[in-house]
């Protein structure tokens, strides 16, 4: 859950942050109503793909200004990590949202398609053509741009 949320966030801080979000969601729903739950790890899924919707659109919204304007040393692994997720997220910026979804489950979320699909709230094979003609559509994104 981690990894697909950093890569659909962007950044380590803000993932972790909105995994607790998921697990505060769910303590506040069995308290409510624990049979609600079909299947537990569609429902974390999905609610954690709701919250980091949710972060992009309220980041897309506010203005950040850094605190200090002198740079930090910058580990190794997270240049790499941000240079991989800005890479990614230009090749998922190519496709429809619902296909790189799908992408994203099944790469960082390590989800399989009838677990996709049921996270989704999709038939199986919508799941399957989606990721199929994202794939194929990011594929032809990048001959294009060679």
């Amino acid at each position: 859950m981690l990894q697909y949320a950093c890569y659909r966030l962007g950044n380590i801080d803000d993932a972790e942050d909105a995994v607790q979000d998921v697990f505060v969601k769910l303590y506040q729903k069995q308290s409510e109503d624990a049979a609600e739950i079909k299947n537990l790890s569609a429902y974390l899924y999905r609610t954690l793909a709701n919250i980091c919707v949710s972060r992009l659109r309220e980041a897309a919204r506010r203005p950040t200004v850094p605190i200090d304007t002198q740079p930090e040393p910058i580990a190794v692994e997270a240049e790499d990590f941000e240079q991989e997720y800005r890479r990614i997220s230009r090749l998922l910026a190519m496709i429809p949202e619902e296909q790189a979804e799908v992408i994203r489950l099944r790469y960082y979320g390590d989800k399989s398609f009838p677990e996709i699909a049921e996270i989704l709230d999709i038939p199986l094979s919508t799941a399957k053509s989606r990721f199929q003609y994202g794939i194929e559509k990011i594929r032809i994104g990048m001959i294009k741009n060679q």
